[in-house]
């Protein structure tokens, strides 16, 4: 299984692996999501449910509203659960975070939140489980438990903040120190804090909030309370402070305006494209500030939306430096100018889809036919889209397998062995097994007549080679026009398909 960078503090966690059961559309136990600390890309038709493994992630970490329906076709006594497996994880030093050091086993963390309730023995006391507590593993007593203060730390360790396709406008100007923006502005402003202005605005605010400013104006209240206190629960004194906020509670109250036409307005009063666009070039900036400290997962859903193909190349090249520097990249798309992007040795490509049975099916890309799979491939099996480049591939696979696999005893004995081949795919009159059974479907290809010079007729030609030969070979189109559809185009594929299944061509 791969891996999944995860922050740490400053210590690094990585996901190894997430499963999912009866969570949103996902019903019944699904196998374990594979990931890598490369990109992710996680394609599927709308409804595959690609959204739910960053829902998942979430669920996990902050648990999930009473009124939120965990899983959308289950019956009410199923049980919805996520758990995650982490690896790589470094002892902690740290005070808050070293009373768990026992739960890692050979560098691995497993997770879990489940709507199952379980009674378990913990600590010498009995300890019910629900849906309100991140469980973790205990590998001696082989047993998941929640021990104290857990969940607040994990939420601490954990960054999980996605970028949704439908994100509301408030969430892209988020100066929270989680969020993307905040960040940023924290990155770049670390120095102020030491500079003569911060500290004169600090001095300031003490004057202004102290004894000889605000408080002054309080002295009587503080008064009053005071010997309210003391005459109804004993001697007490009351005071009002204000101390200088930290940075952190300042840099929230920010907000980013836009200043269009001479016309300066919120970011939050634009609309939907200028937001969307905003959230995705400040993590181009981030990416372009070189912040090695910060090894957060970025989490984006379908990041093409608005943008056209040149800014989809610029925003996978950003996604591309932030994965070199540790950062883990999960993306959902349909578009082919990020998917072709995928690189089968650093990244990795998930695709889900629905099978006959109205059932998930998740496949990988060591599951597919070539080990650097195409935007054709992968449109085909995850979209149902048959295109040429897809056809064109299988039709050379197979074709290469035969010249270099099958009859070896006689191919001394043949003359022009790979042109024989060749026949053995292009008409069906041959006695190849395997291709008897695929009748041309469409008119016939044409052959050139050396008696007349022209273009005639040729019968029993295969489906998979007649488009393979007028898309090689234009200048045999009547009329410049194809003789096949893209009905066809899907059939030829299918056939080829299943030869490769049929002879087991690898």
């Amino acid at each position: 299984m791969a891996n999944l960078f995860l922050k740490f503090r400053v210590y690094f966690m990585y996901i190894k692996a997430m499963k999912i059961q009866n969570f949103k559309s996902f019903k019944g136990a699904l196998p374990w999501f594979e990931f890598t600390t490369g990109i992710n890309y996680i394609v599927g038709n709308n409804n595959a449910g690609k959204t739910t493994i960053f829902k998942a992630l979430e669920f996990l970490i902050h648990g999930g509203n009473k009124s939120e329906v965990l899983c959308n076709s289950c019956e009410n006594n199923e049980d919805v659960m996520v758990e995650v497996l982490i690896d790589d994880v470094s002892e902690s030093q740290e005070a808050s975070l070293k009373k768990y050091n026992k739960y890692i086993n050979n560098g691995e963390l497993r997770l879990k939140r489940s709507s199952k309730e379980e009674t378990i023995e913990q600590n010498g006391k009995n300890v019910t489980l629900t849906i309100r507590k991140i469980q973790i593993w205990n590998e001696t007593k082989q047993q998941y438990e929640n021990p104290t203060g857990f969940d607040t730390a994990i939420r601490k360790l954990i960054d999980i903040s996605p970028i949704y396709a439908d994100m509301h406008n408030e969430d892209y100007q988020d100066f929270g120190t989680t969020k993307i923006t905040g960040k940023i502005v924290r990155a770049v402003t670390q120095n102020f804090q030491k500079s003569d202005d911060y500290l004169t605005l600090k001095e300031n605010y003490q004057r202004v909030f102290g004894k000889e400013g605000i408080q002054r104006y309080l002295d009587d209240t503080e008064t009053l309370l005071s010997n309210l206190i003391t005459d109804q629960f004993g001697n007490s004194k009351v005071n009002f402070s204000f101390e200088f906020p930290e940075v952190n509670s300042l840099l929230k109250q920010g907000q980013i305006n836009v200043t269009e036409n001479n016309s300066t307005t919120s970011l939050a009063e634009k609309g939907n494209g200028l937001q969307r666009a905003l959230a995705l070039a400040l993590i181009q900036v981030y990416a372009d500030m070189n912040a090695k400290d910060d090894n957060s997962p970025y989490f984006i859903d379908e990041p093409e939306i608005y943008l056209h193909p040149l800014a989809q190349d610029k925003l996978l090249n950003s996604f591309k430096k932030l994965a070199s520097e540790g950062n883990q990249i999960f993306i959902t798309t349909h578009s082919p100018y990020i998917i072709r992007h995928f690189n089968s040795k650093k990244d990795s490509l998930i695709i889900i889809k629905m099978n006959k049975n109205c059932q998930k099916d998740i496949q990988y890309q060591n599951e597919l036919l070539f080990s650097n799979p195409s935007i054709g491939e992968i449109s085909y099996v995850a979209f149902g889209v048959p295109t040429v480049d897809f056809h064109q591939r299988l039709f050379t696979k197979i074709y290469i397998h035969w010249v270099m696999n099958r009859d070896t005893e006689v191919k001394a004995t043949i003359p022009n062995f790979e042109e024989e081949y060749l026949k053995r795919l292009t008409y069906i009159s041959s006695n190849h097994p395997f291709i008897e059974r695929y009748v041309n479907t469409i008119n016939p290809s044409k052959k050139k007549s050396v008696e007349n010079g022209g273009w005639v007729p040729e019968e029993n030609h295969t489906l998979p080679y007649i488009i393979r030969n007028e898309i090689d070979h234009p200048e045999v189109l009547e009329q410049g026009k194809n003789t096949w559809n893209e009905e066809n185009l899907r059939q030829s594929i299918e056939d080829m398909l299943q030869i490769i299944k049929n002879e087991n061509i690898q």
